[in-house]
């Protein structure tokens, strides 16, 4: 799997909520005077990032759209925070800091509901469906292991049953409304 960087606009972490309220007065204020579209980029940076560690093998579809790569982040952080992927290992002798009843339960309370609305989506979707999604957007493999020969035809079909798991789940977290979906 080889790194493909792309740049990217993110907020900027070295700025303070005080910085960003400031540069986004100035926005206002610069809009208002000039009449002229506010800037979308206001206390973002651009950074250069491996696409394949966000949404997996979605980073290799070329015709995937913003709401797609959305849904993609969203469920594979939420299947590697319940399945443990890349988490570190509990050392059982170290010293706990927090044993309070309500930190243990909270963090039990969001496991428990990542583990349904994850078993949600996998029992909604089917056994195919589930390891297509699974397979490309959490493992990163790509989409010929998953179609039914090598024929690009089949790849493109392949393609577009992922591009519509990815739209029904961008509708279900409201990434994309019913209405443009279908549109």
């Amino acid at each position: 799997m080889s790194a493909r960087l792309t740049p990217r606009m993110v907020p900027d972490p070295s700025m303070t909520d005080a910085e960003f309220y400031h540069q986004q007065g100035r926005e206002i204020d610069r809009v208002s005077r000039t009449g002229a579209k506010p800037n979308p980029n206001v206390g973002k940076v651009h950074v250069m990032e491996n696409a394949m560690t966000r949404i997996g093998g979605l980073a290799r579809i070329a015709s995937r759209l913003d709401h797609h790569e959305k849904a993609a982040e969203r469920f594979k952080a939420g299947y590697e925070a319940l399945y443990g992927a890349g988490s570190p290992a509990s050392d059982p002798s170290r010293v706990q800091v927090d044993t309070s009843k309500t930190a243990h339960d909270s963090g039990m309370a969001a496991k428990m509901d990542r583990h349904r609305e994850i078993g949600d989506i996998l029992d909604a979707l089917g056994r195919d469906q589930g390891r297509l999604l699974v397979g490309v957007v959490v493992l990163c493999e790509p989409i010929k292991h998953f179609s039914r020969s090598d024929h690009s035809r089949d790849r493109k079909v392949t393609t577009g049953d992922l591009l519509m798991i990815l739209d029904s789940l961008a509708v279900r977290w409201g990434y994309l409304t019913a209405r443009r979906g279908a549109a």
